[in-house]
């Protein structure tokens, strides 16, 4: 009895802590683990990313040790994935990454989202820790000053410069609002659309925060409602609150062009916008449904784990990091981080999704960030439909 008590203790001290290990596959006794940790909001306004992105990480990572794990200088090593919850807050990313650091001796580091990511920098800086980052705000994190950082995601800089070109002739936009959460990656997100909004010759109205977590936008989207533009983005909005500034501003009348730029989860869209979703532009990371054969390994593994309603798109963008990284590690042949960095930017590596590596120095001086392919979809009579996937531009990415 005292032993069970024990045992439920720990497991209880795990979970009020906020972190969850997820263990790779049993390998050889020889095989030596590698720690992984994930910073990412598993609770609060942005943890339908967090939870989502979190597990596409971990699947991949198992995926990697099934095939073997990885080598360096004849030595088998594995994945060994540990996820902190930091609730979007920078200051418990903070004390996240310190735990990962030096409590769990975690090698390696993904943080979620441009705020907390930016807050662990000295940190990150002063231990040499390479991370590969779920984040925005990139002109501040990717630098040749932050060699070990890199970021994995889509960016928003790909995403909307691909995507305005389209819209213009699609659309006939002319002019724009630009809606962003008011903090650092909201900012950048900001600084990203208006720029390609401009290269378009939108004329931009206006550009609008909110503080993340609101539910009432209505004072926000009465402005922006009234200013009758062509077309509303928003932007590095989360899933949630993209989703509540659809239906708000249908019902204070919108009846332009709606994008919902970046990450949307398709079935919360619907379910929180019902009817006033009609017409608008979902930007993702990948199909809503598999397609491949690959694609749909990731989903019945993903499935037999959390289940058919735990599933959603955001899956994509994030499968392939743990990939990444033990490609680069093999291909500098050390686990040293500066090493790694140096192989990371010269490498591809394969996802579900197609062939991805890193580039952008053309915008941010290094190339650290994911040149991912971005999907456009709308929702047509209540329905998303695909409209087209778009490479990355080359004319403006390396």
């Amino acid at each position: 009895m005292k032993k069970a008590i024990a045992v439920f203790g720990i497991f209880f001290l795990l979970i009020s802590t906020g972190i969850v290990i997820f263990n790779g596959t049993a390998g050889a006794e020889n095989t030596e683990k590698i720690r992984l940790g994930l910073i990412y909001a598993l609770s609060g306004p942005v943890a339908p990313w967090g939870i989502s992105n979190s597990r596409a990480v971990t699947l991949d990572a198992e995926s990697v040790n099934r095939k073997g794990g990885f080598t360096v200088n004849g030595k088998k090593y594995e994945f060994e994935v540990i996820v902190y919850d930091h609730k979007y807050i920078p200051a418990e990313a903070v004390k996240a990454a310190n735990r990962a650091l030096f409590a769990d001796k975690c090698k390696f580091l993904s943080v979620h989202g441009g705020s907390p990511a930016l807050a662990c920098v000295p940190m990150l800086k002063e231990n040499n820790i390479l991370t590969l980052n779920n984040a925005g705000g990139v002109e501040k994190l990717v630098t040749p000053d932050n060699p070990l950082m890199f970021i994995y995601n889509p960016s928003i800089e790909a995403s909307t410069t691909a995507i305005f070109p389209y819209l213009k002739k699609a659309e006939n936009i002319k002019s724009i609002v630009i809606v962003n959460p008011d903090d650092a990656t909201g900012k950048s997100g900001m600084k990203a659309s208006r720029a390609a909004a401009e290269m378009e010759g939108f004329k931009v109205l206006a550009e609008l925060y909110f503080e993340r977590g609101s539910k009432d936008l209505t004072p926000l989207l009465t402005k922006a409602v009234s200013l009758k533009p062509d077309l509303l983005d928003t932007s590095y909005t989360d899933p949630t609150t993209e989703a509540l500034i659809c239906k708000q501003a249908r019902e204070l009348g919108y009846k332009g062009a709606l994008l919902l730029g970046w990450g949307p989860i398709p079935s919360q869209v619907k379910k929180i916008a019902g009817e006033h979703a009609e017409k608008a532009y979902l930007v993702l990371g990948g199909p809503i449904k598999p397609v491949t054969p690959a694609q749909k390994e990731v989903y019945e593994n993903f499935v037999a784990k959390w289940g058919k309603e735990a599933w959603d798109n955001t899956v994509w963008p994030q499968y392939g990091l743990a990939t990444s990284l033990a490609k680069g590690i093999e291909t500098a042949e050390s686990l040293d981080s500066f090493k790694i960095a140096e192989a990371l930017e010269s490498i591809t590596w394969e996802t579900p999704v197609g062939t991805l590596r890193f580039g952008g120095s053309k915008i941010w001086g290094a190339k650290r960030h994911t040149l991912y392919p971005i999907t456009l979809y709308q929702i047509q009579n209540g329905e998303p439909v695909m409209i087209k996937t778009m490479d990355v531009r080359e004319d403006l990415f390396d």
